[in-house]
């Protein structure tokens, strides 16, 4: 089933942003080595570049590299590279974090189909693709080959834990569907079951340390939620009501974390048991968030910003000055 053009509410607040800022593709960086250590790496959404910061040796390399049209999602799908995808010029592109400049790959997605959405399951990346009903299976051993499934309609989040594959559904661009959960045969992409969730599934992230699935749903009312989903059971164990809009959680040594988007600079830190602390950083707003250590990562759109926090003492600790605008989807590597 195809269908005709829509963004989601972030999205369609960055193309108001594009179109009002002109912003075009920057030049290429130079390819030159990078520093030893861990890596927290950033898209700048309205610059089309990726940042690069070494804690170790409290390294900042700006514009790493350039992105394709409207980054929208970034992952570290194998040990030292990550993984960018674009929603304009639909493509993913694959980079080495030890030298900067050049990308290892670039998979072509098709064309008008808003990929919006990454995961990794060990052997592949799966896209959702908001405007075809489709999810993409990126082969990245066959050189990132791509096979289609079909899903119900508005596919926004995503997540794989190897067997199976849960595509979280939106509330546009069709406006009989508001959300739940699709659980696809990994192999096949036959549907196999479903899971009833709040509307507005905005993202989803499969966290193996506990071999659950933490959904998120959120209408922009200040009805966010996060579900922790069981893949054995295909049921909701837990539902932390944040009371607010929160973005794609990540671990922390004491639990998990999650930030609330361009709605403030809030932080949610939850717990699969259901308990939560709200800390009001006051920061200006939190779209990002990763973690290595005690030390969070957070990103500032509003301020161009990436905030560290030290999570155990909940101070701030220092800001790091994007190379780019729009600082937003961020992911740490261990190496």
């Amino acid at each position: 089933m195809n269908i005709k053009g829509y963004l989601s509410t972030a999205a369609f607040l960055l193309a108001i942003a594009l179109s009002g800022a002109g912003c075009g593709s920057p030049a290429g960086p130079e390819t030159q080595s990078t520093p030893e250590g861990p890596v927290v790496a950033w898209f700048n959404c309205t610059g089309y570049t990726v940042d690069l910061y070494f804690p170790r040796s409290d390294s900042l390399v700006s514009n790493a590299y350039t992105t394709g049209e409207v980054p929208g999602d970034i992952l570290s799908h194998e040990e030292g590279t990550i993984a960018v995808l674009n929603s304009l010029d639909c493509t993913v592109q694959v980079f080495a974090v030890d030298s900067t400049g050049s990308q290892l790959l670039s998979v072509q997605l098709p064309s008008g189909s808003n990929p919006y959405h990454m995961s990794w399951d060990g052997n592949s990346l799966w896209v959702t693709l908001l405007l075809t009903s489709e999810v993409a299976r990126v082969d990245m051993e066959l050189g990132g080959s791509v096979t289609l499934f079909d899903t119900p309609p508005n596919p926004t989040s995503i997540a794989s834990d190897g067997g199976m594959v849960f595509v979280g559904h939106g509330n546009w661009p069709d406006p009989s569907v508001t959300g739940g959960i699709s659980v696809l045969d990994a192999s096949t992409g036959d549907l196999i079951d479903s899971i009833a969730t709040p509307d507005n599934v905005c993202f989803m992230e499969y966290f193996s340390s506990t071999g659950k699935i933490h959904a998120v749903t959120c209408t922009y009312t200040g009805d966010g939620r996060i579900s922790v989903i069981d893949p054995l059971t295909m049921g909701i164990s837990t539902q932390i009501h944040t009371g607010g809009s929160p973005c794609r959680p990540t671990e922390t040594p004491a639990g998990f974390a999650a930030g609330d988007g361009w709605s403030s600079g809030s932080l949610f830190l939850y717990g699969e048991s259901g308990a939560l602390e709200t800390w009001n950083t006051g920061i200006a707003s939190s779209a990002g968030v990763a973690c290595i250590g005690d030390t969070l990562y957070v990103t500032d759109p509003l301020s161009d910003l990436v905030i560290m926090a030290d999570i155990q003492e909940r101070t701030l600790l220092d800001t790091l000055p994007a190379g780019s605008s729009g600082p937003q989807g961020i992911r740490s590597l261990q190496r």
